[in-house]
């Protein structure tokens, strides 16, 4: 048996639906498809701007560069992320300040963004983790008090939500991804989120090339030119298209993914009582969609132990993230300790999870998690 670690769903009309936007002969971006996405997401999610972009990055730089930070500036995030988060701040010509994370959530810590915040801050940078909300309230709290931008990196949390409000919009700006391990994808895509119209404004702006073509489009100018900085972050209708058939079996694809989440927690309770493993938290201001799976082992021995064990069994697990404080890269930037960091990294264990995983597969994989601890009690 062949297990992956993930899977893109792919809706069953999805030809037909690409055929028809390539018989339109309308393959560039912000055309019919694009503006039918924004507008779905604004309706679902309760956002007031979403720009479609070409990949999560492409969308966490459009937002540092809207920052009108200078040179010297920081910006805080967790170093339990993936390197788009400080690739984004890097380009920006602004310095990444790495906190540490919540040891339950997997989230930035609060009170570590308390200690790392100094008058250079412009920024915070939560990264919502396998789906579920950062303490937001906390976050925006320090957020007003220092006067700085909180822009959430919701690469993993489309349809998650805090105290009821959808991530991606709590913060003044949010960033999805559409990769394609994420829960909705078109293999590579983003969008750029903000209910602030100023922002948005400039961000169509930047999108576009630094051009005002997004006014033109609208009839508010009778030409457009060169008028900000800017890049090429607008989506291809292609995918776009392939976007919208995703979103538009969002439900299916969230019940699924919750099926198989519960699943795990009911059967792998019972190792977590034993004290063989840890199993992921949501608190009570969450609301998951469920992107990804993983348990915490008590050491990265046994992590290693497990994923040598199940590999043999035809199932893939992954490790997830190298911390960005101790990278080749990010070590020049790293202030301190981040001790809970550490540890999880070393001792995370991410288990298969994807729509189409079938309930014979999930039974495989218990069985062989079991089958490990066994051989080791």
């Amino acid at each position: 048996m062949k297990i992956p670690l993930s899977k893109p769903y792919v809706p069953k009309n999805i030809l037909a639906t690409l055929e028809k936007v390539i018989g339109s002969g309308v393959l560039h971006g912000n055309a019919g498809s694009c503006v039918r996405v924004e507008e779905l997401m604004e309706e679902r999610f309760g956002f007031k701007h979403v720009l479609l972009t070409t990949s999560g990055t492409h969308s966490l730089e459009l937002s540092m560069m809207l920052l009108d930070a200078h040179e010297g500036d920081e910006v805080i995030l967790p170093s339990f992320t993936f390197v788009s988060t400080a690739n984004a701040v890097l380009r920006a010509g602004l310095t990444p300040v790495f906190a540490d994370i919540d040891d339950k959530t997997l989230d930035i810590s609060p009170d570590d963004v308390t200690r790392l915040i100094t008058p250079r801050t412009r920024a915070i940078v939560p990264v919502h983790y396998a789906g579920v909300a950062c303490e937001m309230g906390s976050l925006l709290k320090l957020a007003n008090e220092g006067g700085l931008m909180v822009i959430e990196d919701a690469a993993h949390a489309i349809g998650s939500t805090y105290k009821g409000r959808f991530l991606g919009g709590v913060g003044q700006m949010g960033c999805f991804s559409f990769h394609g391990t994420k829960n909705v994808t078109c293999g590579e895509g983003g969008a750029f989120i903000t209910n602030d119209d100023s922002l948005a404004s400039r961000a169509e702006i930047i999108r576009e090339k630094g051009t005002n073509r997004a006014q033109f489009m609208k009839g508010i100018v009778d030409k457009y030119t060169w008028v900000d900085i800017g890049s090429s972050y607008v989506l291809s209708e292609i995918l776009a298209a392939f976007l919208e058939a995703e979103l538009n079996e969002f439900d299916f694809i969230q019940e699924r993914r919750k099926s198989i989440y519960v699943f795990y927690i009911d059967h792998l309770r019972p190792l977590e009582k034993e004290g063989l493993l840890q199993l992921p938290v949501i608190p009570s201001y969450a609301e998951s969609n469920y992107h990804l799976f993983h348990i915490i082992l008590p050491s990265e021995e046994i992590r290693n132990k497990l994923m040598a064990y199940l590999r043999n069994a035809g199932i893939d697990t992954a490790f997830h993230y190298v911390p960005l404080h101790t990278s080749p890269f990010g070590s020049r930037f790293a202030r301190g300790e981040l001790p809970v960091t550490d540890r999880i990294a070393s001792c995370l264990l991410r288990l298969p999870l994807y729509p189409e995983l079938e309930s014979s597969k999930l039974a495989y994989i218990i069985e062989n998690v079991r089958g490990f601890f066994g051989g080791l009690i």
